[in-house]
């Protein structure tokens, strides 16, 4: 009887042994670890059953340490709650090569799933912070993983340029050259015009520019050229190059005075002292004339003189002489006596 009880007891231990053992088996062991449902888990296209006691996607995921990339997709938000039936999708980025403008150097890179280039370089441009196109004409086209993917940089860059700007030049007539000569009155220089680029460089050559402004840094400088030309009749022109109208035109002998006693007879104490003939004031441009062949206050231009006044006559000024008048003897002795001095009479 003793030998039956004990057969007995041997038989439901190797029973329960048997039912902990299946029980263990489908349950993948997590019965004894309190899960309640289980998951169905499908990892970069690896499905399992997972079983679990958490509540939300998060907690589910932080159980099982599954790390996640940056552009891996998970089927299901973070806070969604899950539930014995649960089917969590995780499609894993592609991992992908890319070389900048064909340095050699390679940088590893995850792609979204199903992403094409055009998404892979936006991502690649946001994560590196830079510009960068794809040699590829078709921008949806995919790509498989570890593919090595060309990539250019961009770069714009603003630059300025400096052109020169010719001088025109001008042409003034004038009298006091011989008719046809030419002389430069005033030199011309080039003027400069700073323009300011965008410039577009791709894999560091340049590729295309647009201009944003342009200013002048410096105004041309005209030329100005003097050429003689011919007076016309009745026309004089002075030393300074002022042209003048004259009525007639005189050959006259001519000599020079000053305020001294040795040529007007009188002191600085005389009552008439520096007072000329005509009323007027003795001055440099006030000439003694014969009021017979030139009649007082007709205005004259003299030959080495200049501009002149009729305004006093002398004893020995007869006929077709003149006195012109200095300040100083000294320049009175300069001019001397001078014959067929040239006198145009102004209108």
């Amino acid at each position: 009887m003793q030998k039956l009880k004990a057969k007995f007891r041997k038989f439901h231990m190797v029973v329960a042994v048997a039912l902990i053992a299946v029980t263990v088996f489908l349950t993948g062991g997590d019965v004894f670890e309190g899960a309640t449902f289980g998951v169905l888990l499908i990892d970069g296209g690896f499905a399992q059953n997972v079983y679990t006691s958490q509540t939300t996607v998060g907690e589910f995921l932080d159980e099982l340490e599954i790390e996640l990339h940056q552009f891996d997709r998970v089927s299901l938000p973070w806070h969604s709650e899950i539930h014995r039936g649960t089917v969590l999708v995780i499609d894993r980025a592609i991992p992908v090569n890319i070389i900048i403008d064909g340095n050699g150097e390679v940088i590893p890179f995850y792609a979204r799933p199903d992403a094409g280039l055009a998404t892979l370089v936006s991502d690649f441009r946001r994560v590196h912070r830079g510009h960068f196109l794809f040699d590829r004409e078709n921008t949806q086209q995919g790509f498989e993983a570890g593919e090595t993917i060309n990539l250019q940089s961009v770069v714009w860059q603003t630059t300025a340029e400096d052109y020169i700007i010719p001088f025109t030049r001008e042409y003034v007539e004038t009298f006091t050259l011989p008719v046809g000569e030419e002389a430069v009155y005033r030199y011309g220089a080039a003027g400069t015009r700073r323009i300011t680029y965008l410039v577009e460089y791709v894999s560091g050559q340049e590729s295309s520019r647009d201009a944003l402004y342009s200013a002048i840094v410096a105004q041309p400088l005209t030329e100005i050229v003097n050429v003689g030309v011919p007076l016309p009749e009745g026309m004089g022109v002075s030393a300074c190059g002022e042209a003048f109208s004259y009525s007639r035109l005189m050959l006259m002998e001519s000599t020079a005075y000053t305020l001294s006693v040795s040529c007007t007879g009188r002191t600085p104490d005389h009552p008439h002292w520096g007072r000329t003939a005509s009323g007027m004031m003795a001055a440099v441009g006030i000439v003694a004339v014969d009021t017979n062949v030139i009649p007082f206050h007709t205005r004259m231009y003299i030959e080495g003189y200049g501009f002149a006044v009729a305004g006093d006559r002398g004893g020995a000024i007869r006929g077709y002489k003149i006195d012109v008048f200095f300040d100083t003897m000294a320049e009175a002795r300069q001019w001397g006596r001078r014959h067929d001095v040239r006198v145009w009479i102004l209108e």
